[in-house]
This record gives C-alpha cells, sequence and structure tokens, in this order.
C-alpha cells in the first residue's frame, strides 16, 4: 500500500484510528502507538507523521476512498486490519469492528 493516493493513506489511518477507538474508547498513546507505528510504516509515512489530517476525514468518504483500492492494495488493507486489531486493547471487539468496517470499506 505504499504507492496508494495520499487520500486513501489518509483513510486507511482514519479507519484503523476508529476500529481502535471504537474498540477500546478511545486512543491510548502508551497501548496503542506501536499499532500506529506499524500502520505508519505499511503505508510509507514517516515516523511521527501527524494524525490530524486522518481524524479531520469524514468517515463516509473514507469508505468512497478505500472501494477504489485495487484488488492487491484491498487485500493489504484487510490484512492490516486484523494486524492491527490483534495487537493491543479488546481484541476480540476489535476484531469485530474491524470486520464491521472493512465490510463498509470494501464494497464492490
Amino acid at each position: 500500500m505504499k504507492d496508494i493516493e495520499m487520500i486513501q493513506k489518509l483513510s486507511v489511518l482514519h479507519c484503523i484510528l476508529q476500529m481502535i477507538a471504537s474498540a477500546d474508547g478511545g486512543f491510548n498513546e502508551e497501548r496503542d502507538q506501536d499499532a500506529i507505528d506499524v500502520t505508519l510504516k505499511e503505508l510509507d509515512l514517516p515516523p511521527g507523521f501527524s494524525l490530524n489530517g486522518a481524524l479531520r476525514l469524514n468517515p463516509y468518504d473514507c469508505f468512497v476512498h478505500l472501494n477504489s483500492l485495487n484488488d492487491q492494495d484491498r487485500e493489504a488493507f484487510h490484512q492490516l486490519m486484523h494486524k492491527i486489531a490483534g495487537m493491543a486493547g479488546d481484541t476480540e471487539v476489535r476484531m469485530n469492528c474491524a470486520n464491521y468496517l472493512l465490510g463498509l470499506c470494501v464494497r464492490k
């Protein structure tokens, strides 16, 4: 997913943050920083990249942008969501949130 458009990268980041916040009641830097670092690396964004741009996106617009991913990037997004879901916090609820968001993001 390193070569996707910036708006798609921000949309991926938005969905990751939404999954974490939905499952765990918010973002906890100590608990969740590793997940953010993994996401930034997967998206080829620099460490410490500001999350503000992703957080300001309209969730519906994120789903539209992610729906336009090609099959390879769509599968990479799917795998990343599940990887992050299993990293920390309430992993069962995170997995449920991930699957729900994936259903919204990858309709064809």
